[in-house]
């Protein structure tokens, strides 16, 4: 249904699905916009020969609308030019890491409660959802690494409320990443956190399950979408956008996904993100039924399933927001030390600051040292791999929990 324009044959009201080139090649909102004004034309003649369009979603009031078209405000959230918000940490890791161990027990109950209210059949307000998810989210804001750290370290079960935070913790911190205003990285993280509730009314055995799946056991599994968009119908004020993410976060690019075989741009944004984290959530997490990889390797994973799975350019922007070796990874250093990530620095992935747990002869360390990677004076430093959790014995946990 998209069709090619050149830029000069735009117009306003017309809505741009895809560009000439990647997305990340250009300032333009990943999620497509439409053209509201002359100057958004002219924004997208710098960077681009032509455009596609999608007929269907064409506003005609826009067309209509020339002068308000032209002066709108700059903060509408589907211009064609959208400032995305530049966050930077207002707290440093070591005064978060307090507040997120708080935030985070208090995250986990909650799930814990609403999962045995939604066992017994309990309608639960999407209010209660939202308590849950908000101030995991405020605290990403506040900065990025202290959650993911906790996130990582304190894994020891892939039960459904674990990986429901984790998928909110890994939305916030893409949707941080992708500029987007805190009120949508909110509204991307419940939706994240709510696509597989519907998992408790599958059989475990099945879920865990170490072998392929027989057509009927797989289309049980699948059946988990329509079970949690049942339990979200009993809910009061469910955003239509969360509601999407919980429908679609299965859909792949190239079509093969379910339930609706959407492909490409038909699937939102936000469910577009929704699949890549529940995906990568997937391979990192404890599990019975597979083999854990190393974020390293999932990530990898993740960049061959482009573009036939995922879009090429929300998986690039969330290997940056987690970084080579995340935070909360076990990882050893070349001179044999062994430590775990404690923090990311920007724009050098491969240098974190590293809390160093185990000496070169790896034993335990008299005093923990966190070593900035990326200083002058560690430059003869650097991760040699990431090693598997409880690697040497090493049970992090202890040191941040």
């Amino acid at each position: 249904m998209l069709r090619d324009v050149d830029i000069p044959n735009l117009a306003l009201g017309m809505y741009v699905s895809e560009l000439d080139r990647p997305w990340l090649e250009t300032p333009f909102p990943l999620q497509g916009f439409y053209i509201r004004s002359p100057d958004d034309i002219a924004r997208l003649g710098q960077y681009c020969q032509f455009v596609r369009v999608d007929p269907r979603r064409f506003d005609s009031k826009l067309a209509l609308d020339r002068p308000r078209a032209a002066t709108r405000r700059r903060n509408d959230r589907e211009r064609a030019l959208v400032d995305a918000v530049s966050y930077q940490d207002t707290a440093q890791v070591e005064h978060e890491l307090s507040t997120a161990k708080t935030v985070f027990g208090a995250s986990h109950a909650a799930f814990d409660a609403i999962r045995n209210s939604l066992a017994a059949r309990t309608p639960v307000p999407i209010e209660v959802f939202s308590a849950a998810v908000d101030p995991l989210v405020e605290s990403i804001l506040r900065n990025k690494d202290a959650l993911v750290t906790l996130l990582r370290v304190q894994r020891v079960d892939q039960d459904i409320h674990d990986h429901c935070i984790a998928l909110a913790i890994w939305a916030g911190l893409l949707g941080r990443e992708l500029g987007l205003p805190p009120e949508q990285i909110r509204t991307l993280a419940l939706g994240c956190s709510l696509v597989d509730i519907g998992k408790i009314q599958v059989p475990r055995a099945l879920l865990d399950k170490p072998d392929g799946l027989t057509p009927e056991e797989q289309a049980t599994v699948e059946a988990h979408v329509g079970h949690s968009l049942a339990m979200l119908s009993e809910a009061v004020g469910v955003p239509a956008a969360v509601q999407d993410i919980v429908r679609w976060h299965h859909e792949r690019m190239d079509g093969s996904g379910y339930p609706d075989r959407l492909r490409g741009l038909e699937i939102p944004m936000f469910a577009r993100i929704a699949g890549i984290v529940d995906a990568y959530d997937a391979m990192i997490g404890p599990s019975s039924s597979a083999h854990t990889r190393s974020s390293f390797e999932s990530l990898v994973e993740l960049q061959d399933s482009c573009p036939d799975k995922f879009q090429p350019e929300l998986v690039e922007r969330f290997a940056r927001a987690i970084g080579l070796f995340p935070n909360g990874s076990l990882v050893e250093l070349n001179t044999g030390e062994v430590g775990v990530v404690f923090s990311q620095n920007t724009g050098r992935r491969l240098r974190p600051r590293v809390m160093l747990i185990l000496d070169a002869g790896k034993q335990p360390r008299n005093q923990l040292v966190i070593t900035d990677l990326s200083a002058t004076d560690a430059e003869a430093l650097r991760i040699t791999r990431e090693l598997p959790v409880g690697e040497y014995g090493v049970n992090a946990r202890e040191y941040f929990l």
